[in-house]
């Protein structure tokens, strides 16, 4: 069926734009109908609009799918209006005028009472209206204005895509002015973001599984975990290829950064306690807490050796190792039920660091 069918079917129909037949305007329905598609779809059109479509199309008559809606109209109460643009989004006819945070208002000789402004507003401030039959007769005549407007908003809407389209081509630069040279700066990159990925990849599994304690879920940790170390010794060994001599500022860094790092841990550990986290978790906490711990110890002996001459910076650190050693083993303590496993390797620890700072106290 050619395209003037397609058109004498078209014209046929109310052009309210409501999209109840299932199609998002009365053009394609039409279309839909030309291909063979069920005529009584229509309920602004009515039985009416059905009868005269059988007799186009020469088909047998059916009853309407759907309940007949009369002519009407939207109308917003604009006092109770907030501006929002939704329903000027909405109006397949762009019968609604207004600006954000500003009254809208519906222009009443363009509305056809579609009803896809209602939906969207969230004050619940439009009500539609039923028309008398002069009125209603009159928005009937005016089936080929409310078409008009419907192509022209259709026409609008592509153009302005268009040109958003364009607007990003013209900004994204193109591959080739910016693909770098491939070295060991671009390698510690992507090595550094695939680290980052699995862990966050990780982190996200894990409290799936902490919600639901299933064995799958439990070997995908698992699973993760291992790739996330992986991902991570690749990173280190590159990290270690392209080490340079560090400087008193990097030292500095370093330490305020292991400083966070070693905050950050003990906050999701002491979270993880309160909201009763799975042992899995806790476990997993309490290492990285550790190996914080051990990294800020480290970074504070690098940064004193720095500053401090002769064995003062050594005498700091295996200090500040003794600290933390009975911190955590008071935090094991305090912990009901005693994990005897990890109070062994907490005592075994704090006797060590004693050792060793009185071995260098000694004279």
């Amino acid at each position: 069926m050619g395209p003037v069918t397609i058109a004498a079917i078209d014209a046929l129909l109310p052009q309210t734009q409501c999209g109840k037949c299932g199609h998002p305007g009365c053009r394609p329905y039409a279309e839909g109908m030309a291909a063979g598609e069920a005529i009584n779809k229509c309920p602004p059109g009515g039985q009416l609009t059905v009868q005269a479509l059988a007799r186009l199309l020469q088909r047998p008559m059916q009853p309407l799918e759907q309940t007949e809606v009369p002519p009407q109209i939207a109308f917003i109460r604009e006092a109770e209006c907030i501006g929002c643009t939704k329903c000027i989004q909405a109006c397949p006819v762009d019968a609604i005028v207004g600006a954000a945070k500003l009254m809208h208002t519906v222009i009443r000789d363009e509305c056809t009472g579609c009803e896809l402004c209602v939906a969207p507003c969230p004050v619940d401030c439009i009500d539609i209206r039923p028309l008398n039959p002069s009125e209603a007769s009159a928005q009937r005549e005016r089936a080929d204005q409310f078409r008009r407007r419907y192509e022209a908003r259709q026409a609008r809407l592509a153009r302005d895509e268009a040109r958003r389209n364009a607007e990003r081509t013209r900004r994204r630069p193109s591959i080739a002015a910016v693909a770098p040279v491939v070295g060991e700066d671009d390698t510690h990159k992507r090595l550094k973001i695939e680290a980052a990925m699995a862990k966050v990849v990780l982190g996200k599994a894990e409290k799936q599984y902490a919600q639901h304690q299933t064995a799958e879920l439990r070997q995908q940790v698992e699973t993760l975990r291992l790739a996330a170390e992986q991902a991570q010794r690749a990173l280190d060994a590159v990290a270690q290829a392209q080490v340079r001599l560090p400087t008193a500022a990097d030292e500095a860094a370093a330490l305020k950064q292991a400083k966070i790092q070693l905050a950050m841990r003990r906050a999701e550990l002491a979270k993880a306690e309160r909201t009763g986290a799975d042992a899995l978790r806790l476990d997993a906490l309490r290492s990285a807490v550790a190996e914080a711990e051990q990294h800020l110890t480290g970074g504070t002996g690098r940064v004193e050796s720095a500053a401090a001459p002769g064995g003062s910076a050594t005498l700091r650190a295996l200090k500040s190792e003794l600290a933390y050693a009975r911190a955590a083993l008071k935090q094991l303590e305090r912990r009901q039920p005693h994990d005897e496993a990890a109070l062994a390797a907490a005592r075994l620890r704090l006797t060590e660091a004693q050792r060793q700072l009185d071995d260098q106290s000694a004279p």
